[in-house]
């Protein structure tokens, strides 16, 4: 049951994100085209980066590994294969618009997976064992040089714990990599973009080797790392004030303790105001520029979608234990509760197309209401989604 969940999810990810490619795509011209693709690349390699770190851990299976003591090679393919689905969807997109939006494009379309799969591994072998680094700088053992540039200037310290700062350091470099990779394609054409891609994965695949003999250890020390970090007022998110329970009095009191608790467990494992901001930062890049009318479509459907979606991860035991829901409330609750989780991103969605609507002709107020109201018909349709199947899920573990 949990393996058709995750596929499910895979596979609907995958849908989605095809169909937001095909509306962006749609009626574009082969420059056109190959534009979407590597400005799309840029987007896709800051999720990557942000995302390696709060998809590979804390490991949902650790107590398991444990027992089972998995050899160091056997360890990197699991994980291996717990990161690669992610990659898999969002090279969706370009080989939906090189293939699927006009005459098939065969070298664009490898160009745009391949420079998403390439990065995707380079993610993974350098946030992988990123753990023993993270100590070494707990300990003062690293890190010399970043203090001794914040003592001499405190703004330039980074509003995270010293000991994450590597992580965050790393984010910048996948990012700026996958930029580079996009941007060789765009300069140079395909040929250019497949050679930047495959000199990226032939040194993902190098450090990958390099760490094979002894990823337990690489393993054991990060999932310990990033455990530690998403506890409550521990880690990166220790920087962050957590969300009171006074601030969710938009909530009624019978379903209040059920939206903290969903949005407390969601804030210590994704920053999701950050998010917001960036995908909120794309709709008006695309508004403000008058981009077509499909890439406009599209940068609002990933706005609604992604945000909404977030609300699955409250259905992940790591993130809101099954038991403890219970507890709670039943269905109806949750699905209430859910269902307001995600309502708190719909003002921020609604002004900002006002605004739009205020300073360009191609955002009206009837967009403003039309929007509003499907971001508040995919709120509620979600809700009640993941409740559903958390509540299937939690009576097949104690049946």
């Amino acid at each position: 049951m949990g393996r058709a969940l995750r596929l499910g999810a895979w596979l609907g990810a995958a849908a989605v994100v095809g169909g937001l490619a095909w509306l962006a795509g749609d009626g574009l011209d082969d420059a056109g085209r190959d534009r979407l693709v590597r400005y799309l690349g840029i987007l896709i390699s800051a999720t990557i980066a942000i995302a390696a770190p709060h998809v590979l851990y804390p490991d949902p299976r650790a107590r398991a590994l444990q027992l089972s003591n998995p050899a160091p090679r056997r360890l990197l393919r699991y994980l291996l294969g717990r990161w690669m689905p992610l990659p898999a969807v969002l090279a969706v997109p370009a080989l939906v618009i090189a293939l699927g939006t006009g005459a098939p494009r065969w070298a664009l379309a490898l160009e745009g997976a391949g420079a998403v799969l390439a990065l995707s591994l380079y993610a993974f072998a350098r946030t992988a064992p990123i753990g023993p680094r993270v100590l070494a700088w707990e300990r003062l053992e690293a890190g010399g040089w970043y203090r001794a540039l914040y003592t001499w200037s405190p703004p330039i310290r980074f509003l995270v714990p010293d000991p994450y700062v590597p992580q965050l350091l790393l984010t910048g470099e996948v990012f700026l990599l996958g930029g580079i990779v996009a941007i060789a394609g765009q300069g140079g054409g395909t040929g250019a973009g497949l050679v930047a891609s495959g000199v990226l994965a032939g040194l993902a695949v190098v450090l990958l080797l390099r760490q094979a003999g002894a990823f337990d250890r690489a393993f054991w020390t990060t999932h310990g790392v990033w455990a530690d970090a998403f506890r409550p007022g521990a880690g990166p998110a220790s920087g962050r004030e957590p969300i009171a329970y006074g601030s969710i009095y938009w909530a009624p009191g019978a379903i209040r303790p059920s939206v903290w608790a969903g949005l407390r467990s969601l804030d210590r494992r994704l920053p999701l105001g950050r998010v917001a901001v960036g995908l909120l930062a794309i709709v008006v890049a695309v508004h403000a520029m008058e981009a077509p009318a499909g890439v406009r479509l599209a940068a609002l459907g990933l706005y609604v979608v992604g945000m909404n979606a977030a609300v699955a991860l409250t259905a992940s035991e790591a993130v809101l234990p099954g038991a403890f829901a219970v507890r709670l409330g039943g269905v109806a609750r949750w699905t209430a509760a859910r269902a307001l989780m995600n309502l708190r991103w719909l003002p921020p969605l609604a002004i900002t197309l006002a605004l739009l609507a205020w300073v360009t002709e191609v955002v009206s107020l009837a967009d403003v209401a039309v929007w509003s109201g499907i971001d508040l018909a995919v709120a509620v349709l979600t809700a009640i989604l993941v409740t559903v199947l958390s509540h299937v899920r939690t009576r097949r573990a104690v049946a």
